[in-house]
């Protein structure tokens, strides 16, 4: 006597981790003279009809890293420094968080007031690009969003 196999379940692609939830990343010019300061936005949009928890490790959402043509990391914004648990944000459909950050061209630190150290020297003349990790994870899910860049940008 055999078992009746249980019945297949259609794929629901509204169901899988981050289904419409977005992560971008933009530099405001192509190329930045020597004394200007790199604007940098990242945006994370919940653009599905459903309400989404992310949990991370910290309280840092995401990482930014400013990369040379080579894909070395230059400058970025990793905070080490510890929170007491996980924080959690629950995102309604349609909500949005824009988050402008300011890169003054130098190695080390984005944000130096964030670092324990002061900002390096001022990055060579090149081409760079910036990256963005998410750190959210929905629950039960190990899985995460792809890395986010902006386009290319020249400094002088």
């Amino acid at each position: 006597m055999s078992e009746t196999p249980p019945p297949e379940v259609p794929f629901r692609i509204d169901l899988e981790p981050f289904a419409d939830f977005e992560v971008g990343v933009l530099v405001e010019r192509p190329a930045y003279a020597p004394d200007e300061t790199v604007r940098i936005t990242v945006t994370a949009t919940n653009a599905g009809d459903r309400f989404v928890e992310h949990r991370y490790p910290g309280w840092q959402r995401y990482v930014l890293s400013v990369r040379d043509e080579y894909h070395r990391v230059v400058a970025d914004d990793t905070v080490h420094r510890g929170a007491d648990g996980p924080a959690l944000d629950r995102w309604l459909p349609g909500q949005m968080l824009v988050v402008p950050t300011y890169w003054n061209q130098t190695t080390g630190a984005v944000v130096p007031g964030w670092s324990d150290q002061p900002p390096g020297p001022r990055a060579e003349p090149g081409r760079y690009r910036v990256r963005v990790t998410w750190l959210g994870r929905e629950p039960n899910s190990g899985a995460g969003l792809p890395d986010a860049f902006s386009r290319w940008f020249t400094l002088t």
